[in-house]
């Protein structure tokens, strides 16, 4: 009897534990389908100044050097969702490979061109909320934040340490020391008013480094150069784009000094994009 009773225990345990993950693997699925339909948080935040269709056309200068990234081959993304009740917590990766164009002035040669093979990976994480009942499309999961995105190079040896925001008037300060676990609400992102001012100060793991901002203006692709202050700092003034649009994307982009002047040095480099939204006062 005492048998009988503990098999019946043990079968219901196992009901319960098959039909609990049948309901975990369904939650997986709908925020996995999110995911991979979304166009403007995971997919489309990741990629730098190129496209896979066709290179930039507009080149960063700095110190007579011209530079921009070829068209990229991503490969399938890796998604990790892990659902605890009714947070769905997302890791999403993936890996490129492309070309670096450089054009540079040396003093002894003139004019050289190095194309240098790139290789890069791309990260970003994101918190989706059960809003509805599981009936309901997509089981009722819907993205509710989003963090920062890195880029960084195969073998790189560029870390960012820190970035620091400050407007003119010194609202919004906004400081970003761990990237993939900084989070912003996809519905109430940092601010800045249009036009505004805003200085830029990116902390980094080496002296022998140049920095860039990556915006887009309209729908071009600009990159202005940091001033190097030394000890790996680099600091610029971003005047922010005149148009209100939701959401929109700072690229921040270091890369190690030599991979831009030094035809045998490998292309090594670490970026951060941030988030954040414009409105007109």
């Amino acid at each position: 009897m005492k048998k009988i009773v503990f098999l019946a225990v043990a079968a219901i345990a196992l009901a319960f534990m098959i039909v609990g993950c049948n309901i975990e693997d369904k939650d997986i699925d709908a925020i996995q389908e999110l995911v991979l339909a979304d166009e403007v948080w995971f997919d489309a935040s990741t990629p730098e100044d190129s496209t896979r269709e066709q290179p930039t056309m507009l080149m960063a200068t700095a110190d007579s050097i011209f530079w921009w990234r070829g068209p990229q081959t991503p490969d399938a993304p890796d998604i990790f969702v892990d659902p605890v009740g009714d947070s769905g917590y997302v890791e999403w990766s993936r890996h490129s490979t492309g070309n670096v164009n450089i054009f540079a002035f040396l003093p002894d040669t003139g004019w050289v061109h190095w194309d240098k093979p790139l290789g890069e990976t791309s990260e970003i994480r994101g918190i989706f909320r059960r809003t509805g009942a599981a009936a309901d499309s997509n089981r009722g999961w819907v993205l509710e934040k989003i963090s920062c995105a890195v880029g960084k190079s195969d073998n790189g040896t560029i870390t960012i340490d820190s970035i620091h925001i400050e407007a003119v008037d010194g609202d919004p300060k906004v400081t970003i020391e761990d990237p993939l676990n900084t989070f912003y609400d996809v519905k109430d992102l940092t601010a800045f008013n249009s036009a505004e001012s805003v200085t830029i100060t990116i902390y980094t793991n080496s002296e022998n480094t140049v920095a860039f901002l990556h915006t887009i203006v309209a729908i071009w692709p600009i990159r202005t150069p940091f001033e190097n202050m030394g000890d790996g700092v680099h600091q610029g003034t971003w005047r922010v784009q005149l148009l209100e649009h939701v959401p929109r994307f700072a690229i921040f982009d270091v890369m190690h000094e030599s991979t831009l002047w030094d035809e045998d040095y490998a292309y090594d480099y670490s970026g951060v994009l941030f988030p954040y939204t414009i409105k007109n006062e």
